[in-house]
């Protein structure tokens, strides 16, 4: 099985930063998998993400701890063969790094990590000096790119986990 996951948070540390809502879909076919609002643990305000994908305290204080979903977070991702992403590894680290921090025993991931973030970025061919390597897009700019229309709303982890596999099929062709 192939996933494609993606996160929304508080911030970009992810040492420091919480997960807002987390979906996994099913990178083939787009069934939903898992997806999910999660009340911080640490974190009370987030006004900059929140400027961006507009959940506020008051949307997620109701809901519950990402701690109680762990076994069936680890449950998907121990069965994937791939996880697809945009900037893959930072939901990753989130889910490895947090996670960690709070249950003393982390996820574990052994798929194959597919950054369709940096794919595009080749892609797109704008050249970053100051680090010697493609500039990194949004993924707004991407689904522009190839004239594709969110089923959601941008900054939703379900609308974007959904847009990142509609993306990489047309840099791929699939």
């Amino acid at each position: 099985m192939n996933i494609c996951l993606d996160t929304e948070t508080t911030g970009l540390n992810p040492s420091f930063d919480e997960i807002l809502q987390l979906s996994i879909i099913d990178s083939n076919t787009n069934e939903v998998l898992f997806n999910d609002y999660f009340k911080p643990q640490y974190t009370v305000c987030w006004d900059e993400a929140q400027a961006v994908n507009g959940i506020s305290y008051d949307d997620v204080s109701n809901c519950k701890s990402i701690t109680q979903s762990l076994a069936q977070i680890q449950n998907i991702i121990d069965r994937a063969d791939k996880i697809y992403g945009y900037n893959v590894n930072f939901d990753i680290s989130l889910l490895t790094v947090y996670i960690a921090f709070l249950e003393q025993a982390g996820i574990e991931v052994r798929a194959e990590l597919v950054d369709v973030m940096t794919e595009f970025a080749e892609q797109y061919g704008e050249w970053n000096s100051a680090f010697n390597d493609w500039k990194w897009q949004k993924l707004v700019r991407a689904a522009a790119y190839y004239q594709l229309d969110f089923d959601g709303t941008a900054h939703d982890s379900l609308a974007d986990a959904k847009m990142t596999m509609a993306v990489y099929r047309k840099m791929h062709s699939v």
